[in-house]
């Protein structure tokens, strides 16, 4: 019975030392079948062995395959590096790593192999701004708007007119007919000024004074006795009023011209704002991915030197027999894999750089920098929470598309407005009034005593009035007054009109209603993404944090045997990792911001900027060099 218990005690020790032994290996990566490690024939020989943590033991034997090693789950998405790789070999003993005594090494250039720029924010956008070819068409849109108004007032303008006529005519008797006159002569001069009325009408007020000499037979029976000639001053004033009373009267009416360019003017400013926001986030997206692309640049280069230290480090444990080969195979695999990642980077900074430019508006052919590192850090700001039903007020409030809209909604009822009228008939009123007053010559008789008298100016103006006010003020004169009426009875255009215009208002309200819902959905998905993001922000730095922490242990435990470069790969391979996920999580926040911004219309005073509605000013010679 002693015996037996033993032998128990004797096997249980032997399986507790083979399971807690390191198993050797030679220089070919192959374990020894003595549990030491056989020296490197230029080394020193090493009988001891070292404590491992692989659950492996030691074979008699050599196996089909290398150990295999416990691994930990990755929640990442990147896989883990491989081993070295084995090829078969015709001995029969199972694989064998193939080594050539020469270990591959790998240089990696810390600069970029570009010539880069230093860009601040604040001066892409201020370059960008005024360089942009779309917004200087939204300026000139503006001011064409603006001529329209002013031309579509024009149509109040007040008109003067003058003018003068000279007559020079003689009619000699001829046969037996009786003559009233033989010739006459006249001198005229007017002047006139007229404007049309806001409420459709127009009023019209003009001044004429004439004087004519006429010369008559002193009798209309016997010719042959002659002609005397009489002077004849006229002053006539005339007033006169048109006006509509249904179709084309009423204030509205009549400015609906001035009141629709006055819109489309507003409406090109919204436009302009619209424009003037997707260019703003359209660089600020740009210049964020930038930023990305630079800081992944550095971290791929951090992440290079840090696996170029283990690379060091491995090689000189391969070389002093404590390490496997095959650890120098993973390291260099892993600096291999990120040596691509590292140009792939370099590629995307280089192809985000240029989009940048692009949307800055610059002539590629003619830089001669092409990279862009972007100065302006966004760690200055504090992740915050929105109240998406806050923004999705102000978005309708200040939106700039919303804003749009509602000025095609005011556009169109004013359409309506028109159209509705211009179904009403025809009815028009017109009134003159016209006094005069008259100065002509009274020819001297010689039977009554009758000195006779010259006509003038001034007795003209005063026969305007009598002088008797009991018999009214005005001594000559002329009143008229009319009404045309025209009356469409089938009316069929102006019905079609007013139904066409009617439809389009009801679509106008419908677009303005989906774009509410639309815009509402976005401030929605906008507000989640920042919440998203820095939610992502926190737990992103707390990774990286850990994963930094993980690599320091690691390497500890690499450095006293109890870990492989296996090992220390994926802890590096975790940070970096980390480092990327905490890049992009800033980098979505700043973007979703700046989608929240252009709906809520607040990017521009965000970054201080503004936009002009003013023409730059232009030489007058230039439009004369375009007409030649």
């Amino acid at each position: 019975m002693s015996s037996l218990t033993s032998t128990i005690l004797g096997v249980s020790s032997l399986l507790a030392a083979l399971i807690s032994a390191e198993p050797a290996f030679d220089r070919n990566g192959q374990p020894t079948t003595d549990g030491v490690i056989k020296p490197a024939p230029q080394g020193p020989a090493r009988t001891e062995v070292r404590p491992s943590t692989s659950s492996s033991p030691p074979s008699a034997t050599r196996p089909s395959s290398p150990p295999p090693r416990t691994t930990q789950p990755s929640t990442t998405t990147r896989p883990r590096p491989r081993p070295g790789s084995l090829s078969p070999t015709t001995t029969g003993e199972g694989p064998q790593l193939i080594d050539s005594g020469d270990l591959p090494t790998f240089s990696t250039d810390p600069s970029a192999p570009f010539a880069t720029e230093d860009l601040e924010l604040s001066s892409v956008l201020k370059e960008s701004l005024e360089q942009n070819i779309d917004l200087r068409s939204n300026v000139y849109d503006v001011a064409i708007n603006e001529a329209n108004v002013l031309a579509a007032m024009g149509a109040y303008d007040v008109f003067i007119r003058a003018g003068a006529t000279a007559t020079y005519s003689v009619t000699p008797q001829r046969g037996s007919a009786f003559v009233l006159s033989t010739g006459s002569k006249s001198l005229s001069g007017n002047f006139g000024i007229n404007r049309k009325i806001e409420t459709g009408g127009t009023i019209d007020f003009s001044f004429s004074m004439t004087r004519g000499i006429a010369s008559q037979p002193v009798s209309i029976f016997n010719p042959a006795l002659g002609s005397i000639e009489l002077a004849q001053y006229t002053v006539q004033p005339n007033l006169t009023l048109t006006h509509p009373l249904l179709k084309g009267a009423g204030l509205k009416v009549n400015r609906a011209d001035i009141d629709k360019a006055r819109l489309a003017t507003s409406q090109t400013e919204a436009l302009q704002m619209v424009t003037a926001q997707n260019v703003v986030r359209d660089l600020l997206n740009a210049y964020w991915e930038v930023l990305y692309a630079h800081r992944d640049l550095v971290n791929k280069r951090r992440a290079i030197e840090l696996t170029r230290e283990q690379l060091e480090r491995t090689r000189a444990e391969v070389a002093a027999g404590r390490r496997s080969p095959i650890e120098l195979r993973s390291v260099e695999q892993t600096m291999a894999q990120q040596e691509n990642d590292l140009l792939l980077a370099e590629n995307n900074l280089i192809d985000r750089s240029l989009t940048l430019r692009t949307l800055m508006g610059q002539d590629l052919a003619e830089i001669e920098v092409i990279g862009v590192t972007p100065t302006t850090d966004p760690a200055a700001f504090q992740p915050q929470v929105y109240d998406h039903k806050v923004q999705i007020e102000r978005a309708m409030e200040a939106n700039p598309q919303i804003r749009q809209l509602q000025l095609a909604i005011a556009s169109r009822q004013i359409d309506e407005l028109v159209a509705a009228n211009q179904r009403l008939p025809q009815l028009d009123f017109q009134g003159r009034f016209s006094p005069q007053g008259r100065s002509i010559d009274r020819v001297p008789n010689a039977g009554s005593g009758d000195p006779g008298e010259k006509g003038n100016w001034g007795q003209a103006f005063r026969n305007i009035f009598t002088d008797d006010i009991s018999n009214g003020l005005i001594a000559d004169y002329t009143v008229s007054a009319s009404l045309n009426l025209t009356w469409d009875v089938q009316n069929r255009g102006a019905k079609g009109n007013h139904q066409r215009a009617i439809l389009e208002l009801h679509k106008a309200e419908a677009n303005l209603q989906a774009t509410r819902q639309q815009i509402s959905g976005s401030v929605i998905r906008s507000s989640n993404a920042l919440r998203n993001a820095a939610k992502r922000i926190d737990v992103a730095d707390q990774a990286v944090s850990l994963a930094q922490e993980n690599l320091e242990a690691e390497k500890a435990r690499y450095a006293v045997g109890r870990s492989t470069a296996y090992d220390v790969l994926f802890r590096l391979d975790a940070l970096e990792i980390a480092e990327a996920n905490s890049l992009r999580a800033q980098i979505d926040y700043l973007q979703a911001m700046t989608e929240l911004q252009v709906l809520t219309g607040e990017l521009l005073p965000a970054y201080g900027l503004e936009v002009t509605s003013r023409p730059p000013p232009r030489d007058p010679g230039d439009a004369r060099n375009a007409r030649k």
